[in-house]
């Protein structure tokens, strides 16, 4: 007797496969998301989605290409990664009890569905370009809904920029991205502690992208200063209209040259030294001039401040990782929220398009996942830690590291 599986029929033979590929992913999965919980959720996704939209975004054809280099589709893996990764986000600090009554619930259920049916959606700027496999053990952050969205986003500011070479302040959106791109990498490969000196320099680019946007008449400035840097780091000798640049500077009081190297364009800004009255030659100089002029953003940039400092111990300390990687998750992703997010949608308004991804509108994606993520950060504890690791060793670094 034939049987059916997403509306098509088949020989008994081929629901034996179905059933042994639905086996092994249970086993891969076993410790972060029960087995017959993720199977009903992979199904429903795939009936929802249909036969027709699992071959649009998940390319079956048969190459030479992936003959030769082994490279190709594993739509099922995929799914279930997503399903994992939306489920465990979800489920941050909530008593075990409560995870449980999610997975019997119809509401959750569909909603789980719903929201892999969206990433799979954006699959071509996300989970095509992920790792098969991690370099380090631990939780796959990057398929956790806002790191998702975050890479997806910066993926298609990637495409857009390699697109258009003219855009004003080009290599500060450039910049943005390339740190970017590379701390999500590093946090989906459970580098966790690396990816902060990474945030730091994200953070970097996205002030001075938030001062330059629209002051462009002073892009020339940054760029001219820009050029200095290069010319230093090429021979370790200030160029001749740097120095002189030098003794002209505002801030006389300011004796450090590398200080004035990376920020000493900021003396052609109309109204800095209105503002800024300590330090103008450094990023907190930078961010007191914008609290200024963007009383709407001060919360931001106040959060921003904080995180940015907390980077610290990572770039020139000697922590490598905390105890508990959740947290890495919590405060990457809040760093990288506002960073990439507001960049996408300052990119978006200067080509003069809508800030969708193929039709997907990721910026609300992106806030409705925030505003969960931010609310388990706000509630974070020692305990609530301890707690969350207790009932999820395969996540706990101290149980990678026995």
């Amino acid at each position: 007797m034939k049987k059916s599986f997403m509306g098509v029929s088949f020989e008994p033979g081929l629901k034996a496969i179905v059933e042994q590929n639905n086996d092994i992913l249970k086993r891969m999965f076993k410790g972060m998301i029960k087995g017959w919980f993720l199977i009903d959720i992979k199904e429903r996704v795939m009936k929802e989605l249909g036969v027709g939209n699992i071959l649009k975004y998940y390319d079956f054809q048969w190459l030479h290409e992936r003959l030769v280099t082994g490279i190709g589709e594993a739509p099922e893996y995929d799914i279930c990664r997503m399903i994992v990764g939306i489920h465990r986000a979800h489920s941050i600090f909530l008593p075990n009890d409560k995870i449980r009554e999610n997975e019997k619930s119809r509401i959750y259920r569909q909603r789980l569905v719903s929201e892999t049916i969206e990433k799979i959606k954006l699959r071509f700027y996300g989970s095509v370009f992920f790792r098969k496999n991690l370099l380090f053990c631990g939780e796959e952050f990057l398929y956790y809904p806002l790191p998702y969205e975050l890479f997806t986003m910066s993926s298609k500011m990637s495409q857009m920029l390699m697109a258009d070479n003219g855009i004003r302040c080009w290599q500060l959106y450039y910049g943005v991205i390339y740190n970017g791109l590379s701390a999500l990498s590093l946090l989906e490969s459970n580098l966790l502690g690396t990816a902060y000196p990474l945030c730091r320099g994200a953070i970097e680019m996205y002030l001075r992208l938030l001062i330059l946007n629209d002051r462009t008449e002073f892009y020339d400035w940054y760029e001219k200063f820009r050029m200095f840097e290069v010319q230093y780091s090429c021979c370790q000798v200030y160029p001749e209209e740097f120095n002189v640049l030098f003794e002209k500077r505002n801030c006389q009081d300011s004796k450090a040259k590398a200080d004035y190297l990376h920020f000493g364009w900021v003396d052609f800004i109309d109204g800095y030294y209105n503002t800024v009255k300590k330090f103008p030659y450094s990023i907190h100089g930078i961010i007191t001039f914008l609290k200024d002029k963007s009383k709407d953003e001060v919360l931001e940039l106040e959060q921003l401040e904080k995180l940015y400092k907390s980077c610290h111990a990572y770039t020139h300390g000697s922590i490598q990782t905390a105890v508990y990687p959740i947290l890495h998750y919590f405060e990457i992703s809040i760093m990288l929220y506002y960073v990439i997010r507001n960049t996408f949608l300052l990119l978006c308004k200067e080509k003069g398009i809508e800030s969708l991804i193929d039709g997907n509108d990721i910026i609300y994606m992106a806030d409705r996942d925030f505003e969960i993520l931010y609310e388990q950060y706000e509630n974070r504890s020692t305990e609530m830690f301890e707690r969350h690791y207790a009932s999820n060793p395969s996540g706990n670094y101290k149980s990678m590291t026995k």
